[in-house]
């Protein structure tokens, strides 16, 4: 790609603060090299972010999307601040029913790549076919990733009880011993995965249908495990820093 190309580019966050503001973060950085960028997510979650200082309103603009209603979802509900835990796997279905006016708004946008969250299983399904690439953007540092495994793990079954993910995996081939889960941590996660669909098996299928994977971390902090992603994913991985932290993050936002 030459890099004096200005590019179209969509940004599609998960339904949490702690994810809409690292994106919203990279949004701004490309927005200044002069890329045209749509950042997509529900009316209520674009209402609570930062206001754009004027000079990048020219080249950064807001896709507002009316989130769809499923059963078990509280009315109103449009992000993880906004439920208990264990109902986060309903905003999940409602996010995925997204689908049809992402599509719509994809197909007469031109879009020339999207960078996406963990949670769109379904998103190289529908940008594929329109020549769209994809970049997903992990806002967890490149550990976290790691112990996620190749895509053939993602969607194996190597980790499919609480106790399996508690144990350093086998493909992490450096010295490391803190790189699990204690039972109690995986044990509450799992209550915001949606039977239907887990966010390994998300993962799993973004990660295959991606040209290039980004993580919030550096070399100076990861160069190891960046190395390590690049091995297991087969593709390009590239670290965006750890861009600034989340001065109001809500205290139930984590690992949803």
């Amino acid at each position: 790609m030459d890099r004096t190309e200005k590019l179209h580019i969509a940004m599609f966050p998960w339904l949490a603060y702690g994810h809409t503001m690292p994106f919203l973060e990279v949004s701004k950085f490309l927005a200044q090299k002069g890329h045209r960028i749509s950042y997509i997510s529900t009316l209520k979650n674009i209402s609570r972010l930062p206001k754009l200082p004027p000079h990048m309103s020219f080249n950064l603009s807001f896709v507002k999307f009316s989130l769809p209603h499923v059963h078990g979802l509280p009315p109103g509900v449009e992000s993880t601040s906004e439920v208990p835990i264990h109902k986060v796997p309903y905003l999940k279905r409602a996010y995925d029913k997204l689908r049809d006016p992402l599509t719509d708004f994809l197909k007469n946008s031109n879009v020339n790549w999207i960078i996406h969250d963990f949670a769109p299983y379904w998103l190289p399904g529908i940008a594929t076919p329109l020549g769209i690439k994809l970049i997903f953007f992990s806002i967890f540092n490149a550990s976290s990733s790691a112990f996620g495994g190749p895509p053939s793990a993602l969607l194996g079954d190597c980790q499919k009880r609480p106790k399996d993910f508690t144990v350093v995996p086998e493909w992490i081939d450096y010295p490391c011993n803190n790189v699990a889960f204690k039972l109690y941590e995986i044990v509450n996660y799992q209550q915001c995965m949606d039977d239907d669909m887990s966010d390994i098996h998300r993962i799993g299928r973004l990660i295959q249908g991606c040209q290039f994977v980004t993580v919030r971390t550096c070399f100076e902090f990861e160069g190891d495990t960046i190395k390590l992603l690049i091995k297991l994913y087969q593709k390009p991985v590239v670290p965006v820093g750890l861009l600034p932290p989340l001065l109001s993050l809500p205290s139930n936002e984590d690992n949803k």
